[in-house]
């Protein structure tokens, strides 16, 4: 008695069902074998994600104990302001050395050459 009702149960699944448990075993048996090549991309994108959020939070921190607020505040302008300046008159000191080196390695600036008033160089 027990033995017929377990054939029929097993009779009774359908091709539709046993279709969807392969195809199952077959996409978990791919994932499984393809994970080892999106492990390495993957780590890297959260590394990445995680850098550039730390990164940010670094930089909001610094911005805040001197004091300049990240929607450009008064204070922030001023300071910014301040430092193109320097930069400005930086710009210009070196490209004022750069003139004079250049002057004087081309003897430009010696007009006592051209008087003789040199004493001559001992030979």
């Amino acid at each position: 008695m027990g033995g017929g009702g377990a054939g029929r149960a097993r009779a009774r699944v359908s091709w539709r069902a046993l279709a969807a448990s392969a195809l199952a075993l077959w996409l978990l048996a791919a994932a499984l074998a393809l994970a080892p090549l999106w492990l390495p991309p993957l780590c890297c994108a959260v590394a990445a994600v995680r850098f550039r959020r730390a990164r940010e939070s670094e930089l909001r921190a610094a911005r805040r104990s001197h004091g300049i607020s990240g929607c450009g505040g008064e204070r922030g302008r001023e300071k910014e302001e301040a430092a193109e300046g320097a930069r400005h008159r930086a710009r210009l000191l070196h490209r004022y050395l750069g003139d004079q080196v250049e002057l004087v390695l081309a003897g430009g600036g010696g007009g006592a050459a051209e008087d003789g008033d040199r004493a001559p160089a001992d030979p």
